[in-house]
């Protein structure tokens, strides 16, 4: 997106300039957004371990001393407790990226989510060391949160910061679709696993694998990412700071998030609602779902494996078809199909998911998920980074997105499991959680006013949809 400098510089909307003073090529977008999106994958697929791995292993290893439902709470918790860590990393690394530039701070997430998943499959159960084994499991999930915090938000922001107007939509959605791969690849990686193991090795020491792997794909994507152009709107951003034309970075994290809040509070709300609904409606058709199909259900693990992969299989796919779809009817009108899919959905979700008939589930997850998920999130790439201007652009989109993730999307899993534990294995409430999401979305989208200028709007297909503000 292209910013303007705040208040004391030039006129207001005048847009910059990339950085070399003419439009990088498309080729140089494209393998931008390649590298942001394959280290995404990658990191991804080392945060969307805990994600498979909670309904079928992790209360059992390290919360075997609980009742059932009460592991499986203790599993979701700290589930939960990643996302509390990730506003923190939000702030503290959109401050950073901010100030030292996008490429080094999602370098650095890299090696700390990659770190803290490789140890995870290192550590002892609950058997063997007591209470340490959940204690060290939550303070890797603290560092796992805190990397992540940075990660998805600095993806988009690089991606979209990169691409040429023409494919705004379609390149920035490739960093949705990393993590959407990442996530695919833990989920058939646990499949295979799951398969060539005994059920009692399986829970022993074969669960451990997938994350043990996490050591090589985090060395490939640590070169990948080391290869990978800097914003050029963000170098732009700096060369202005160096002429005097804009102040140098704030260095405290809070004050540079409360100065991303100031600069327009309405974008700033706007931010936190706008992902609520792709993130629920994502935790509820894995993390929740898988819980729900191998726990309440009790059907085999192999199953909910299966719909795991087939949900993220084909959220792939409808992610890289709405995003092309947004380079042509614009990201609004996305977004309102997103939403407008998932209210229609998610009844009979939830109806199809009382039958216990594992291939209904699984098409139907797929259908919620291809629509909640996969179409809001394509939009939201090129929504997010536009309700903020370059130079405190990290500071906005991390804050106002991982404090969502931390107060809505990350409890959602426990919430949905209580909830229904106290149902009596009833789900309807889940139908009810994924609406609410729905429209605290539409209302995000009705709330903000994307910073753009009129040349902006008519060259960017993305935009079609969106009034021209003054």
């Amino acid at each position: 997106m292209t910013t303007e400098p705040p208040m004391t510089t030039p006129p207001p909307m005048a847009p910059r300039s990339p950085s070399n003073g003419a439009e990088r090529s498309a080729r140089s977008g494209t393998r931008t957004a390649v590298a942001a999106g394959v280290g995404t994958a990658i990191e991804w697929y080392d945060y969307g371990l805990y994600t498979v791995a909670a309904g079928l292993v992790i209360s059992k290893v390290f919360f075997s001393g609980q009742s059932a439902q009460v592991a499986l709470l203790a599993t979701f918790a700290a589930f939960a407790v990643g996302f509390i860590a990730r506003p923190v990393g939000g702030i503290v690394l959109g401050a950073a990226s901010d100030r030292f530039g996008r490429r080094p701070v999602l370098i650095f997430s890299l090696v700390l989510v990659g770190s803290s998943t490789t140890i995870i499959g290192m550590l002892p159960s609950y058997a063997a060391i007591g209470i340490w084994a959940p204690l060290l499991l939550l303070l890797m999930r603290v560092a796992q949160g805190f990397g992540a915090g940075a990660e998805m938000a600095g993806a988009i922001i690089i991606a979209n910061e990169s691409a040429v107007a023409r494919r705004k939509s379609y390149l920035s959605s490739l960093a949705m679709a990393g993590a959407t791969l990442g996530v695919l690849t833990a989920s058939v990686l646990f499949a295979v696993t799951s398969t060539l193991f005994s059920e009692e090795d399986f829970s022993s020491f074969g669960w451990r694998i997938p994350f043990l792997m996490s050591a090589v794909f985090t060395g490939s994507g640590l070169v990948l990412r080391r290869t990978m152009l800097e914003s050029p709107e963000f170098e732009e951003v700096q060369r202005e700071r160096q002429r005097g034309e804009l102040a140098q970075a704030q260095r405290n994290p809070l004050v540079a998030m409360a100065d991303a809040v100031k600069a327009s509070p309405r974008n700033w709300v706007a931010g936190f609602l706008v992902p609520s609904g792709l993130n629920v409606t994502s935790y509820i058709t894995s993390a929740f779902a898988i819980s729900y199909v191998s726990g309440v259900l009790q059907l085999p693990g192999s199953y909910a494996l299966l719909m795991s992969c087939a949900v993220f299989g084909s959220g792939f796919l409808a992610l890289l078809v709405f995003g092309r779809i947004g380079d042509v009817i614009g990201v609004r009108r996305v977004m309102f199909i997103g939403v407008a899919g998932a209210l229609l959905l998610a009844l009979p979700y939830v109806a199809i998911l009382r039958t216990g008939a594992i291939v209904p589930i699984i098409l139907a997850s797929v259908a919620l998920n291809a629509f909640g998920w996969a179409a809001a999130a394509a939009a939201h790439a090129v929504i997010m980074p536009a309700l903020f201007r370059a130079e405190y652009r990290s500071s906005g989109l991390f804050s106002s997105r991982e404090l969502q993730g931390a107060l809505v999307a990350g409890p959602t899993p426990l919430l949905a499991a209580f909830l229904v534990g106290v149902l009596r294995g009833e789900p309807w409430i889940v139908a009810g959680i994924l609406a609410a999401a729905q429209l605290m979305t539409l209302a995000g989208v009705l709330v903000g006013r994307p910073l753009f200028t009129a040349r902006e709007h008519a060259e960017t297909p993305a935009l079609k949809g969106y009034p021209v503000h003054p």
